[in-house]
């Protein structure tokens, strides 16, 4: 493993860290951040963070990266399985879009020039979860030092989730009380 990329992932947490923690930072902008760097330091096409509520079954996509608007609207991979895995706190590998049978829309997959995926779950809270998904054009066979640097980008996207819920209830609060 090359030092270079270990002080690449290193940075790139920190600055993830500090946009969290900066009170002005939209959330938005902070997943933004997170998925570009997801797909950017390895080497994937593109990235996305959806979020599943409790009660629902709709996998809303809260921030994405490289990825064209028809193929996120596509359902190219089986929701009702995903929600199980998600659920479940499964790590999903898709190497072979073309042969595994997870995949509805291969031909969207296609289109989009896309070929494998990793996805990682996670819980933002009791009733929220999240998958981030790192998307590539090739066959992927991840390492260890990916794996780890995506499991610290997913935790630090629920972090910054919650923080943004923690500071809305607090603005509805300060309103309420007329401060």
């Amino acid at each position: 493993m090359e030092q270079g990329l270990i002080d690449s992932y290193f940075f790139a947490l920190v600055r993830v860290i500090d946009a969290i923690y900066r009170d002005d930072e939209d959330l938005g902008d902070v997943l933004y951040f997170i998925v570009s760097l997801a797909a950017e330091l390895t080497g994937a096409k593109g990235s996305t963070i959806r979020v599943l509520e409790h009660g629902t079954f709709d996998l809303k996509v809260v921030s994405s990266y490289g990825l064209s608007k028809s193929y996120l609207e596509s359902g190219a991979i089986d929701r009702g399985k995903s929600i199980t895995e998600i659920l479940q706190g499964d790590t999903i590998i898709i190497n072979d879009f073309e042969r595994d049978p997870r995949i509805q829309d291969r031909e969207a997959a296609r289109k989009e020039g896309l070929k494998s995926v990793i996805g990682l779950p996670f819980t933002v809270n009791e009733t929220t979860y999240s998958i981030l998904r790192v998307y590539y054009s090739s066959r992927k066979i991840p390492r260890h030092d990916e794996m780890e640097f995506l499991n610290s980008l997913g935790k630090l996207s629920c972090l910054a989730i919650e923080r943004a819920a923690i500071s809305k209830m607090r603005a509805a609060n300060n309103w309420r009380e007329g401060r």
